[in-house]
């Protein structure tokens, strides 16, 4: 029995080795290697054809140590006889001056270099980070030797890399040695993650992979699209052409140096907007990124301490802005206030609707909706004028007010500079007219709202506060009050960011009250009037705390 089990196992051992040989002279490979040999000999090759066999080779001098047996199917990459042949019988381009034999093919191609199979060869599994690179993409593996600037023998990449600085990128995003943005994430070894594809959808949809992102959409053409995506794919940390201990003293030097220092000027200014790529985003003169407000009228409702200020903390003066706080000297921010407050040239329109179409579409569109080409950056969003609800319970002198002294904590400036107080009631009596339709028939009902907040500011208070906050409230405004609740993705216009301190300081306890008891019409705030007034009060003492405004401010502003 044993000896009958032994030659059974050989007989099956034999089989298998028998269908594994068949199975390896039928693979694709194999098949290339004696067209390669046929081809050959018509080509008047020797008659002594090289064995089919696998072609592994071995490199060890540009970065990890790789193996390569691309060229068991492109068997005659180095054989300049087939160069009109089709892949993968054709004849490596010249790559001079560098040498195909000390490359290799998958430090530039990328790729799986030690599979055989073709699709997976060429990376085509879903878990495999680096797919085959072809054509123009091929650039981004030339970054692993070459440093920027990049030469002109590499357009695609030039390209990318300039589009990255010009878009604004570099203030957003992390690149060590290049880039110290804080607000995107960092792109140091990104080239190294993800694939080509997965970056030319990010450019086009920057949400796809992350609901709620910061990130706008560019303006890209198809063409600028793939060459940003070619130098996002080069970004793999430490080039080959640096030694580690070079690379870490480089990029520690580069972490630990001080901001440049300017000449307080507008001609500095105007050179560090550029080179910021502020236009990438904003609008100045015929340039325009289409993402951002016009900074061409900024001199008028702003000065340069709030320019410089804004520069230092964008979300400190707007919590919900998705502008980077850019890393650099004080004299630059500096610089840069006197340089777009020194432009204030604009001309004022006398028509109301040309005024809009300047000074408003920009943010709140051109048919009222808040959806302007900045509109999608802002948070909070532009307010919609075809919101009749809203506007007919909005009393006029507020609205009159938020033109003339712009709201803060939000994008929206002050006009008072550019329109008077007449001026004012004219363009919001046209935005009436032509978007919001309705006008208010009847009176607002009277509404009682104690002048003063009779419940004293105190850590009881406060805590009373949270309670019924966390009880009523945090659906939409969120935990935090931040305006993020999970009921907020749903609501237009979004809850109220109740940590905006901006927003808050500015106004009376007795506008929290009221909008508290009464709700906001419009908008999806109801009334609380069922609550005891005590609790009320508790509440507006909360949003005080959220909003680090303390006990109640003047009442100045109601």
């Amino acid at each position: 029995m044993i000896r009958v089990a032994i030659l059974a196992l050989s007989a099956l051992a034999l089989a298998l080795l028998g269908v594994a040989a068949a199975r390896s002279s039928a693979e694709a490979w194999v098949g290339h290697q004696r067209r390669y040999a046929e081809l050959s000999l018509r080509k008047g090759g020797s008659g002594t054809p090289e064995p089919v066999e696998v072609k592994q080779d071995r490199f060890l001098g540009f970065g990890d140590d790789r193996i390569d047996r691309c060229r068991s199917c492109h068997v005659a990459v180095a054989d300049p006889r087939f160069a009109g042949e089709e892949q993968p019988l054709r004849t490596h381009p010249s790559v001079a001056p560098h040498a195909l034999n000390e490359l290799g093919c998958t430090v530039c191609h990328e790729g799986d270099g030690r599979a055989l199979d073709r699709d997976l060869a060429h990376g085509k599994d879903p878990f495999w980070p680096e797919p085959l690179l072809v054509g123009a993409a091929i650039e981004s593996s030339c970054a692993r030797c070459h440093l920027a600037p990049f030469p002109a023998q590499m357009p695609h990449l030039r390209r990318g890399a300039e589009l990255f600085a010009k878009k604004g990128c570099l203030g957003c995003h992390t690149v060590q040695g290049i880039a110290r943005g804080t607000l995107g994430a960092e792109l140091t070894d990104v080239g190294t993650r993800r694939t080509l594809d997965f970056f030319v959808r990010k450019l086009k949809e920057p949400a796809f992979n992350a609901p709620g992102t910061l990130m706008p959409r560019l303006r890209l053409t198809g063409e600028e699209v793939a060459d940003v995506a070619v130098y996002l794919k080069s970004l793999k940390g430490r080039p080959l052409a640096e030694d580690p201990v070079s690379h870490r003293i480089r990029t520690r030097r580069w972490a630990t140096q001080a901001p440049r220092e300017v000449p307080v000027t507008a001609e500095a200014g105007r050179q560090a907007v550029e080179a910021r790529g502020c236009l990438g985003c904003h609008k100045l003169g015929p340039v325009d990124g289409g993402l951002a407000p016009d900074l061409g009228y900024l001199g008028l409702v702003r000065d340069a301490d709030y320019v410089a200020a804004h520069l230092a903390d964008p979300r400190a003066h707007t919590p919900g802005s998705s502008m980077p706080g850019f890393w650099m000297a004080a004299s630059e921010r500096r610089a840069i206030g006197i340089y777009l407050t020194s432009l204030a040239s604009f001309a004022r329109p006398a028509a109301p609707a040309d005024q809009y179409a300047q000074l408003c579409a920009r943010c709140h569109g051109v048919k009222g909706a808040g959806d302007g080409p900045a509109a999608e950056t802002l948070l909070p969003r532009p307010r919609v004028f075809t919101n009749a609800k809203f506007f007919n319970w909005l009393p006029e002198e507020r609205a009159h007010r938020a033109i003339r002294d712009g709201v803060p904590g939000t994008a929206m400036p002050p006009f008072g500079k550019i329109l008077d107080e007449e001026g004012a009631q004219a363009l919001f009596a046209w935005v009436r007219r032509t978007f919001i339709g309705e006008q208010r028939t009847t009176p607002a009902a009277p509404r009682r709202v104690p002048e003063r907040n009779p419940v004293a500011y105190s850590a009881e208070s406060v805590a009373r506060g949270k309670a019924a906050f966390a009880e009523r409230c945090y659906g939409c405004h969120g935990r935090q009050g931040d305006g993020r609740g999970p009921n907020a993705a749903e609501m237009l216009p979004r809850p109220r960011n109740l940590a905006n301190r901006a927003f808050f300081e500015g106004l009376a306890d007795s506008r929290l009250f009221e909008s508290i008891t009464y709700g906001v019409v419009g908008t999806g705030m109801p009334p609380w009037d069922v609550l005891p007034d005590a609790q009320r009060w508790d509440l507006v003492n909360y949003v005080r705390h959220l909003s680090s405004t303390g006990p109640a401010v003047s009442e100045r502003r109601k």
